[in-house]
């Protein structure tokens, strides 16, 4: 009964750090890769596949041929545009620069104009103030004749007479232009022939003769 009573050996239960320990036996399926997943990496890696030869060489062709167009372009523009823009630019400013020029010469031009037409006016009005002293002088000195050929005709000095009906027909010509009307030009000349035709055979007709014309003389002066 004693060996009976003999209490079992005490078993100690595990404690917390005491964790079992990891069986060396084979992996469970569930933690092994699963075939479809494999299946899927395999179709991507075949998708990938390196594009055609002829497509390489057509790609390889359009970068060659915009890389072309591009320096094309570029050589144009530094070759052809630009030079022309500059040109066209250089040409405008001159263009600009002579229409300033040519209003400056249209302006000089037209203040000439004015001056010579000032002036115009100026020689126009000098010159028929020339013609007007001319008239006046030629029709004073006819006059002076006439009126001394009357006092010597009075003084019965005849030589002093003719010399001044001589110098009257003279003047009588420079005269004749100026006045400008038949009518008056052909009674002056036959009034003076008359005069002079007469000194000697008749006196008192030549002195009448040079009232009248001087008296005509008078009406041909001008204010």
């Amino acid at each position: 009964m004693e060996n009976e009573k003999e209490t079992a050996p005490e078993v100690t239960p595990p404690t917390e750090a005491e964790e079992p320990t990891p069986t060396s036996g084979p992996i469970p399926e569930e933690a092994q890769p699963q075939p479809a997943e494999a299946t899927q990496e395999t179709e991507l890696l075949s998708e990938k596949k390196p594009a055609p030869a002829w497509l390489r060489r057509s790609l390889a062709w359009l970068v060659v041929i915009l890389a072309s167009l591009l320096v094309g372009f570029g050589l144009a523009y530094f070759l052809l545009y630009l030079p022309a823009e500059q040109k066209l630019a250089e040409k405008t400013r001159q263009v600009l620069l002579q229409n300033e020029q040519i209003a400056t010469l249209e302006a000089d031009l037209n203040e000439t104009r004015e001056q010579l037409q000032k002036s115009q006016g100026e020689l126009q009005q000098t010159s028929e103030e020339l013609k007007a002293l001319q008239y006046s002088a030629a029709l004073t000195a006819l006059q002076n004749n006439v009126s001394y050929a009357r006092l010597a005709l009075v003084t019965k000095d005849l030589l002093t007479a003719r010399q001044e009906l001589s110098s009257a027909s003279s003047n009588l010509k420079k005269l004749i232009p100026m006045i400008g009307d038949k009518d008056i030009e052909t009674a002056l000349t036959e009034r003076l022939a008359t005069v002079r035709s007469n000194l000697t055979s008749d006196p008192e007709k030549s002195l009448e003769e040079l009232r009248i014309l001087a008296e005509n003389l008078a009406r041909l002066e001008k204010p």
